[in-house]
């Protein structure tokens, strides 16, 4: 009997998963079930994908427009190219499922090592995991298959580079500039890097004037980083011009009237893991009398603020929230309670458990499912034919038409990956591009309000595919006499 025990619980150990493991295949499947919904928000992905393809094909990274007629040759920086390929690079392997996949393995990594970084400040494996699963429902709201999805997991690994390194940050330099090399590169969400390395900064001046001569060091070690990070940020395609586009992005009307970047609306349910997770971050660090240190306390606050005014930095909030949480709930319990033992069992049971298989074949079998049989998919991941004009885009890739097109605002994206060969489009979801002067002339014609025409001459549009039941498509046809060429429930193509 001695010698049969020890290999039963050998077995165990390498079979029985981990809260991680739990965490992680159940993220994994929720994005499995979500990622038809995710594909159909917005046509964003398509943009993305064109120019990904843009890029592979050509071996060249375009810094001005390539996709529309009203902005051609126009500056377009270029601070997501490298997702932008990685993005396109997937879809020729797995097609828009195995753009899911990609996007799962993201997400579901993030949340995992966010686990992990809560369990071992707090040693509370169970309170930990219901934490991390309130941040990632509170992230839910932004989980679409486009590059920001990269700054989730970039953010990620900057605050734990950052608080690895708090109190010897000497090695902290050639990590940080490296690390912002590539994520400048990846999405423009890199500012949000400097930022939190702003509120760590501000922390370490903070902890040396509360000391007095100690802490020095540290101030000028984080000043470094900082500059050296900002020297990073610029190593792209387009030098500069990434900063100057983020920084020349700050027209009220486009900011008010696109989706992203309004305020959350607190009447959505989907807002309510955001508000508990905001009380429990302004709540929990007087209740608790937790020692925290003053970077997370600026970061945490920063974030909050940025996230009340844009509601599309919510995730964001979110996961730099974890490392401030989890400083407080580990104070909650008491030592000798029940459930604090419960959670060192917990603990020592998950210390043991050696089985590394569940993410692996969770990933493998995700895989295989996906991008595999992603042929057999398609009912699940593929642009809705009732949202986008699917079945009008087969009409004009068999039936290409010539002269300029005008075209509805969020199918920009979708025209620009799914017209073979790729006609420019007049507008599509990138606002911030094509800037307030466009975005109005394009809301006046749609409304047919003030010299609406006059930018169908300006612009030479010749033919148009909008919403089939639109003021604008009913008025072109019965009173400018525009002859119908296709015509569906979703979309109508019309010309001059």
């Amino acid at each position: 009997m001695e010698t049969v025990q020890p290999k039963k619980l050998w077995i165990i150990t390498r079979i029985l998963p981990s809260l991680s493991d739990v965490l992680f295949v159940s993220l994994l499947f929720a994005v499995y079930l979500l990622g038809g919904r995710m594909l159909n928000i917005d046509s964003d992905l398509g943009r993305h994908l064109a120019i990904g393809d843009f890029i592979l094909d050509t071996g060249s990274i375009p810094t001005k427009d390539i996709l529309s007629h009203t902005r051609e040759g126009n500056h377009r920086p270029p601070y997501e190219w490298f997702s932008q390929v990685l993005l396109a690079g997937t879809h020729r392997i797995g097609g828009l499922a195995g753009v899911i996949f990609l996007t799962g393995l993201i997400i579901s990594a993030t949340f995992t090592i966010l686990y992990g970084e809560a369990v071992k400040r707090t040693g509370l494996p169970i309170l930990s995991a219901f934490l991390i699963i309130l941040i990632a429902g509170a992230s839910s709201l932004h989980w679409l298959p486009r590059p920001h999805i990269f700054t989730f997991i970039f953010l990620t690994a900057w605050i734990i580079l950052l608080e690895t390194h708090h109190n010897s940050p000497k090695k902290l330099i050639p990590y940080a500039s490296g690390m912002m090399i590539l994520w400048a590169n990846i999405h423009a969400g890199f500012i949000f890097g400097l930022l939190t390395w702003l509120a760590y900064f501000a922390g370490s001046i903070w902890e040396w004037l509360k000391k007095r001569q100690e802490g020095v060091g540290k101030v000028k070690v984080f000043l470094i980083t900082g500059i050296f990070a900002l020297i990073a940020s610029v190593i792209t395609p387009d030098g500069w011009g990434n900063w100057i586009a983020l920084l020349g992005n700050n027209s009220r009307y486009i900011l008010e009237n696109t989706t992203e970047t309004m305020s959350p609306n607190f009447h959505n349910a989907g807002m309510f893991p955001f508000l508990i997770l905001l009380a429990f971050s302004i709540s929990l660090p007087s209740l608790t009398n937790a020692s925290i240190r003053p970077a997370l306390v600026f970061l945490n606050a920063g974030m909050a603020m940025a996230a009340l005014l844009v509601a599309r930095n919510i995730p964001l909030f979110a996961i730099s929230s974890a490392f401030m949480l989890s400083s407080c709930i580990k104070e909650i319990f008491v030592k000798e309670s029940l459930l604090m033992k419960i959670e060192l069992r917990t603990l020592q049971l998950q210390s043991q458990l050696q089985g590394r298989f569940w993410k692996m074949t969770a990933v493998i079998l995700f895989g295989a499912i996906i991008i595999l049989n992603h042929g057999n998919l398609t009912s699940r991941y593929q642009f809705a034919p009732s949202i986008f004009p699917v079945e009008a885009v087969k009409w004009l890739n068999d039936n290409p038409q010539q002269g300029n097109m005008f075209n509805e605002f969020n199918w920009g994206g979708y025209l620009e990956y799914a017209m073979k060969p790729r006609q420019p489009v007049f507008i599509d979801s990138q606002t911030d591009f094509y800037g307030e002067s466009l975005t109005r002339e394009y809301q006046a014609v749609i409304l047919l309000s003030g010299d609406w025409e006059q930018v169908f001459e300006e612009y030479e549009v010749d033919w148009a595919i909008i919403k089939t039941n639109s003021i604008l498509a009913t008025h072109l046809i019965r009173e400018k006499n525009w002859e119908i060429l296709y015509g569906d429930d979703t979309a109508v193509i019309i010309k001059r």
